[in-house]
């Protein structure tokens, strides 16, 4: 007899160790001159290859906050692909971004 149809093992995207220091966008000027902190939350496309494809903006707290990481997500953003049965496949991920002042 057959074995009974089993569900596919789907492995999440996970930022990549090797670029987590380049993670973080570079804090707006603008906001730091006004003492400003924020947050953005967005919905990346991750490619099989494990980059950023595609983002979109679900939230900002200000849009110099917004443009800062739209940037940096598409040109630094680096991830280990999802994988479905041990194959890489493109997959969405919400992540947010905080921006915090640390010399106050």
């Amino acid at each position: 007899p057959a074995d009974p149809p089993r569900e596919p093992v789907m492995v999440e995207a996970a930022i990549d160790p090797r670029a987590l220091s380049a993670f973080q966008p570079d804090y707006p000027g603008v906001m730091i001159r006004q003492g400003l902190e924020g947050s953005v939350t967005v919905r990346v496309t991750i490619n099989a290859q494990g980059r950023v494809t595609d983002i979109a903006r679900i939230a900002a707290s200000d849009e110099s906050f917004w443009r800062a990481t739209e940037r940096h997500a598409l040109r630094k953003w680096r991830f280990r692909p999802a994988t479905r049965d041990g194959v890489a496949v493109a997959t969405t991920k919400i992540l947010t971004v905080r921006f915090t002042l640390t010399d106050r």
